[in-house]
């Protein structure tokens, strides 16, 4: 018996969904405990899912990170043939750390898969739906507190670039549980690569991919949802009686905000990365500025590795939960890029007690040169008193400062030697 052959009437009749989530930056500094947006719902984290540390850390009092749902903010998306594609909600995630994402969740039967392709236009640089691109760029814009837009902005610079630079949360709907794993395996591919789910296909060449899995119910010894991980999308098929739209979202609110974790803690190395590698650059290197950019630099750095990283077991109590961050994790390379930055704080380190050693050997010379100074001045004073004659103070001076200019220079040469 084969699973997936055998029922794809059920999987060809399936509701689908895909969050299309932008990243974004700001520079404002905004106050989450009282953050309100004009004209958006503010929607509190509420999940049984999450384990207590994470439920805390993402109580409104406590700053982390804000949801927002933007009543009628994007568009439903058409196609030159007049096919429409509706945006069943748009959401707006805030994080204390000048990182934002806006979702926009696009609907649409398995059927009409196809338009979703032509959307997104994975692996490709050409875009086929500019409207898509510039109604999300308007959103964006639009986005204001009290009364103020223009606070949040595409992460990326080339603006023709938006889509290319998001991530895809893809959803299934389908009515019937599954037996096997393998054909939880299949749906979700195929969501990952945009098509129709009942479709046969399969591509060996894809090798950064992970699955996960829901537990097997007992009583009815089946799987009602799994997921297909990998770094440009994160694809689940739910089982359920409630074939809607609206059911789209209600499935996977819980799994989206796992994900946004993920990216969160991407989009923060990716920032941390960058300023500490423009920072190392520079070449002001010697300012004062420059050290007051790299203290800054590493301390933000560190506070990151100490309170904006989660452990897998610290985000739920179900086990195939946690799996599910741990391989959203390590198919995007979080780890490696944490590890990367710690690298380079020891770097920064490393010069900042270097530059402190050179520091104080400048003062130390100067203090020297200093002394040195003051000995020659009482030097030439005792001369004078004691023989007050002009050609002694003038040969003792001659000496003084032929000590004071050997001194220097072999200050100078050990210090061009470092």
């Amino acid at each position: 018996m084969n699973e997936f052959n055998d029922n794809r009437q059920v999987y060809s009749d399936s509701i689908r969904g895909t969050y299309v989530i932008f990243p974004l930056k700001y520079e404002s500094s905004l106050n989450l405990t009282e953050l309100t947006i004009d004209g958006a719902e503010n929607a509190d984290f509420s999940s049984y899912d999450m384990s207590d540390i994470l439920a805390r850390k993402c109580r409104k009092e406590n700053g982390f990170v804000r949801r927002y749902i933007l009543n009628s903010c994007t568009d439903d998306v058409h196609f030159s043939d007049g096919k429409l594609l509706a945006v069943n909600e748009s959401q707006l995630y805030v994080f204390n750390n000048k990182i934002a994402f806006f979702t926009v969740l696009v609907t649409y039967d398995n059927a009409d898969a196809d338009y979703i392709d032509k959307l997104i236009n994975p692996g490709y640089v050409q875009n086929y739906n500019r409207s898509f691109e510039e109604n999300v760029i308007k959103a964006v814009s639009n986005i204001s507190i009290g009364g103020v837009s223009n606070i949040f902005r595409l992460y990326v610079d080339d603006m023709k670039l938006a889509v290319k630079e998001t991530y895809l949360f893809n959803v299934a709907l389908v009515s019937r549980r599954f037996n096997e794993l393998e054909t939880i395996e299949r749906i979700t591919f195929n969501e990952h690569k945009l098509i129709d789910i009942s479709r046969d296909f399969s591509d060996p060449s894809e090798k950064d991919i992970a699955y996960t899995y829901g537990a097997k119910d007992t009583n009815m010894c089946s799987y009602r949802w799994g997921a297909c991980i990998t770094s440009q999308s994160i694809s689940y098929v739910y089982a359920t009686d409630v074939m809607t739209a609206e059911n789209v979202a209600e499935q996977s609110r819980d799994d989206v905000f796992l994900t946004m974790l993920v990216l969160h803690q991407k989009s923060t190395c990716m920032l941390v990365n960058e300023g500490i590698q423009n920072t190392l650059i520079d070449n002001k290197r010697q300012s004062l500025k420059y050290f007051r950019k790299v203290k800054m630099l590493k301390k933000e750095a560190l506070e990151f590795r100490a309170s904006g990283t989660l452990a897998p077991s610290q985000v739920s109590r179900w086990n195939n939960v946690c799996e599910t961050y741990r391989c959203l994790l390590a198919v995007n390379g979080i780890d490696e890029a944490l590890e990367e930055i710690e690298q380079k704080v020891e770097l920064i380190r490393d010069e900042q007690e270097r530059k402190s050693s050179d520091m104080q050997n400048y003062v130390a010379t100067v203090i020297a040169v200093f002394g040195l100074i003051s000995i020659v001045a009482s030097v030439l004073s005792i001369v004078d008193l004691v023989n007050s004659g002009s050609t002694d103070i003038v040969a003792a001076l001659g000496v003084s400062c032929i000590g004071v200019v050997l001194f220097v220079f072999s200050w100078l040469i050990l210090m061009l030697k470092k």
